[in-house]
């Protein structure tokens, strides 16, 4: 006898039409997935873009006059400490890092806001001995739908909120870390070329004053020693001008490499400082107020406050993971010819831990937070005490250099009129003018300490004393 052929049954129809239906579904949401471009870096092009930065880069000047600074006339050939630290912030790697950083704590708040997908499985299974007229065939499927419990959710996104915060702080970090190590460069650079330029005058008198010995020395008017000492001061003066040079030099190779430029980036730069060596009193400044500031405005110290928030939310989180999660599973199949419908429901059992090691490990890691921040605050507030001392010393240490050299611009002044008159010789002049050079250069030397220490101050307080922006403007993701 020959068998009839089988006929489909209707239900078979909708079974197909409903993995159909599924299989649409999944292309759709396969369609919606992000793609990937390719990004390629090539570093031996670094050198080259390097050696084309300038501070008259349009991009640059367009950056700098965002930010809320004065621009002088004359920009760019005519540079101010806001301009040179807004070019610096332009060119930082180490802030295109954290602004990095920031995006990548940004997508990490996207991860932990996401629900967990469902998951859908297709059995077919074959019964080799089925019946005659019956379908071979099990046709099923069944999902798996996580519900997640105890808040973890919003646990996780606390979390990952309190990194972005934190990650803000460490750009703003960041950023005073470039301001002030422009500051720095500039003021010891500044000082190098102001001592070179004093040197080089002192030079000039040490060679004069050698001159005019030897005239009297060939005359017989005074001895050789005395004519000895003074070719060793002039030779002296000669060897500190030289060297003076040379430090000058690296200190504008420095300068250059905290604003991130090549060094003839700065050739032709008119400086125009008008407020950087501006020294407050001592008056102005006081101690408990200081160290409030500095509490309040220390971006490190608002960072460690944020991680500690993400350590809470992460304790928190681990403590909810305690409670396990609920597997929804609903099914179907179609059972030769049959529909059967399942509804299964799974959880783990939480018999052998209750997740007692992660919770020990996130408050241990809550405690090593609030460690540092304690320590960090400790640090402040006694090394606040030191550095306003040391402004104080390096201040009155100034001001008492510089009373002596104007007391000696005085002298110099009544040798050249009694010099003009014809009561003193050239030689008294010139001794006059290599010793006010002298105290000159230590009043200069102490200025430059009382500016070096006045900004190991402000870096205390992560808080510019002038009118210097802290942070960029625009260069925050």
């Amino acid at each position: 006898m020959t068998n009839a052929p089988q006929q489909l049954n209707p239900r078979h129809g909708r079974f197909f039409g409903l993995g159909a239906m599924a299989a649409w579904m999944l292309f759709l949401a396969l369609a919606g997935c992000a793609q990937y471009h390719a990004q390629p870096l090539h570093p031996a092009t670094f050198h080259s873009h390097f050696q084309h930065r300038s501070l008259a880069n349009p991009l640059v000047r367009k950056f700098i006059t965002a930010q809320p600074i004065h621009v002088p006339p004359g920009f760019p050939r005519r540079q101010t400490l806001s301009t040179l630290v807004a070019a610096g912030w332009y060119y930082s790697a180490a802030l295109r890092v954290q602004a990095a950083q920031i995006a990548l704590a940004q997508a990490n708040l996207v991860t932990a806001s996401q629900s967990p997908n469902p998951t859908v499985g297709l059995s077919p299974t074959y019964a080799a001995k089925a019946g005659p007229g019956v379908s071979p065939w099990i046709l099923g499927f069944n999902f798996d739908i996580p519900i997640e419990t105890a808040g973890r959710r919003q646990d996780r996104m606390a979390q990952a909120a309190a990194l972005i915060h934190a990650g803000r702080f460490n750009f703003g970090q960041t950023a005073w870390n470039v301001r002030q190590t422009i500051r720095r460069a500039l003021v010891t650079y500044l000082y190098a070329r102001k001592h070179v330029q004093l040197l080089a005058r002192q030079a000039a008198d040490a060679r004069l004053i050698a001159a005019l010995l030897k005239a009297r020395f060939t005359a017989g008017d005074i001895s050789r020693p005395v004519f000895a000492a003074a070719q060793i001061q002039a030779r002296q003066a000669a060897l500190a001008l030289l060297a003076a040079r040379g430090v000058m030099q690296r200190r504008r190779m420095r300068l250059a490499a905290a604003l991130s430029v090549p060094a003839r980036a700065l050739v032709g730069v008119k400086w125009f400082f008008p407020h950087l060596w501006r020294l407050p009193p001592v008056r102005a400044l006081k101690l408990h107020p200081l160290i409030r500031a500095a509490l309040l405005n220390r971006m490190d110290i608002q960072s460690l406050l944020a991680r500690y928030q993400a350590a809470q939310a992460a304790l928190k989180l681990q403590v909810a993971r305690q409670y396990p999660d609920i597997h929804l599973g609903p099914g179907y199949s179609f059972n030769q010819g049959a529909n059967e419908f399942t509804l299964g429901l799974t959880m783990a059992l939480p018999v052998f831990n209750q997740n007692q090691g992660a919770i020990a490990a996130a408050a241990a890691h809550r405690r090593v937070i609030a460690a540092d921040l304690l320590q960090k605050q400790t640090r402040v507030i006694t090394t606040i005490g030191t550095a306003l001392t040391t402004y104080r010393a390096d201040l009155r240490q100034w001001r008492a250099a510089r009373a002596i050299a104007l007391r000696q611009r005085g002298q110099w002044n009544l040798t050249r009129e009694a010099f003009q008159a014809g009561a003193q010789s050239r030689l008294a002049l010139a001794e006059a003018q290599f010793a006010l050079n002298t105290y000159q250069q230590a009043a200069l030397g102490a200025r430059s300490a009382a500016a070096l220490a006045l900004g190991h101050l402000e870096n205390l307080l992560e808080k510019p004393l002038g009118r210097t922006p802290a942070q960029p403007k625009g260069l925050q993701p």
